[in-house]
């Protein structure tokens, strides 16, 4: 089985190396100098070498699992030097469909590979044997898809997918991808849980409790719904929580809702979000947010719990 380089070693990266190891699959960590991520790699007992090294352009598969705004600036310093028809994989299409990366290094095969998982879940579900989801595209790529799809096959039961891969194409998942984070995942569930813990203790309710409620209880919940589907979902809940789910639904999904929501998906689409991401300074938001965060009273809640169950 044909050797996969990981450009990079941050939590996708790790999730990935580490699954693939502990499958046997033939796996290597590629990093600029020795620095800490080099060490880190080298303690959990992976192969590790020098990016730009010659022994790093030798193999045919890489995955490029560094943050996607680096991509193109990678490729620009090392991507003319990768022999000609060298694949490689992106765990998200951001990057290939903002920099047209196709058009600028013709010489590599690029592969849109996606596991539908944070890093740290992608490692724990492949611990505990559970479900793991993954798209695919080959569109960009210019030689024998059967043989790729082989090593593809292999690849991807080591790294623990079992649902797919399915096939889609670079711009789909990208703004699905996008999408999603925005409407739902990472938006919509931590500032609803964030807002409803408020309420609950502004009238009183113990801090402990309203966390189970808004917080602890979400991965329970989603692991019902992704476990029996939208459909049975709603047979394993309680009569209370049926007719509240009903009030919810016709409170909550108003029109503005709805359009707010489709607002967003026309931004990315129309590219405008592109747009966004280039005027803003991701290390000052994050840590605007971190704050907002660490100020809040539902991420003390969640400390206290913590420190009090270790």
């Amino acid at each position: 089985m044909m050797r996969l380089t990981i450009i990079g070693f941050g939590n996708q990266a790790r999730a990935w190396a580490q699954n693939l190891k502990d499958s046997r699959f033939p796996v290597r960590i590629a990093l600029r100098g020795k620095n800490a991520s080099y060490s880190h790699a080298i303690s959990l007992g992976l192969e590790t070498i020098e990016i730009g090294s010659e022994e790093f352009y030798q193999d045919q598969y890489f995955a490029l699992l560094i943050p996607d705004h680096s991509h193109a600036n990678f490729l620009q310093q090392y991507g003319n030097q990768f022999r000609s028809g060298s694949i490689i994989l992106y765990a998200h299409g951001y990057s290939l469909l903002k920099n047209h990366l196709t058009s600028l290094f013709p010489n590599l095969n690029h592969v849109l590979f996606a596991p539908k998982s944070i890093g740290t879940e992608l490692r724990s579900q492949y611990l505990t044997k559970g479900k793991l989801g993954a798209v695919f595209s080959t569109e960009n790529l210019k030689q024998d898809e059967e043989l790729f799809l082989q090593w593809m096959e292999s690849f991807s039961k080591a790294l623990g997918i079992n649902l797919g891969p399915y096939k889609t194409s670079i711009k789909n998942e990208t703004q699905a991808d996008l999408y999603s984070e925005q409407g739902l995942l990472c938006s919509l569930i931590p500032y609803a849980a964030s807002e409803m813990f408020r309420d609950l203790t502004d009238k009183g309710i113990e801090p402990e409790l309203a966390y189970f409620e808004c917080w602890h209880e979400l991965k329970l919940i989603v692991n019902a719904m992704v476990e029996v589907g939208p459909k049975s979902f709603f047979d394993l809940i309680s009569p209370n929580a049926l007719i509240g789910s009903e009030k919810g639904y016709h409170k909550l999904f108003t029109k503005d809702f709805q359009d707010n929501l489709k607002s967003l998906l026309t931004d990315i689409q129309n590219q405008s979000f592109h747009k966004e991401i280039d005027e803003t300074n991701v290390e000052d938001l994050r840590s605007r947010i971190k704050l907002r965060w660490e100020e809040s009273p539902l991420q003390k809640t969640f400390e206290k719990i913590q420190q009090e169950n270790r």
